[in-house]
């Protein structure tokens, strides 16, 4: 079983999460530009993915958002939205991942299977990094199994990048 801690970030012209291990090192962050037109930022070891959604979407069954690598622009994963409180995770190569969120809290695994990660809602932590920004504590995450740095991103960014 491996904790992470969330922390949301707001900045003048910016807001975002950083991610930390137990040992209090900083494992990735995403961030994104006040605007709702900038990119989503998602960067993590040896991972650097950017995801777009237009504002004119109408989100319906089915409305999904890409995650594409910075690099070659490939299509990492899609977020496809089913209902509130349902989604999907359909990487570009294996398994789709279902996310259900639950009284705040998300829950990642196999669809009809037990969970590999459980995000939830914090508001303290017994430690905050001193940063030059507004930085709160924000979420706590369990991963039930050994998953690889994508997947742990894909779960790390997915509050940020579901719609709402």
């Amino acid at each position: 079983m491996t904790e992470m801690i969330t922390y949301r970030l707001i900045g003048t012209g910016v807001w975002g999460y950083e991610f930390f291990d137990a040992e209090r090192s900083q494992i990735g962050f995403v961030r994104n530009g006040m605007s709702r037109s900038d990119p989503v930022r998602i960067e993590g070891e040896g991972i650097s993915w950017f995801s777009l959604f237009g504002l004119d979407n109408t989100i319906v069954p089915g409305t999904s958002r890409k995650v594409k690598d910075s690099k070659s622009g490939q299509e990492i994963y899609r977020i496809v939205f089913w209902q509130p409180g349902l989604y999907e995770v359909r990487p570009a190569a294996g398994d789709s991942v279902q996310v259900e969120i639950r009284e705040g809290a998300y829950l990642f695994g196999p669809p009809q299977m037990p969970a590999t990660a459980l995000t939830q809602r914090i508001s303290e932590a017994e430690w905050i990094p001193t940063k030059g920004l507004e930085i709160e504590p924000y979420f706590h995450t369990t991963l039930y199994e050994d998953v690889s740095p994508a997947y742990l991103m894909m779960v790390l960014s997915f509050p940020a990048l579901r719609f709402y």
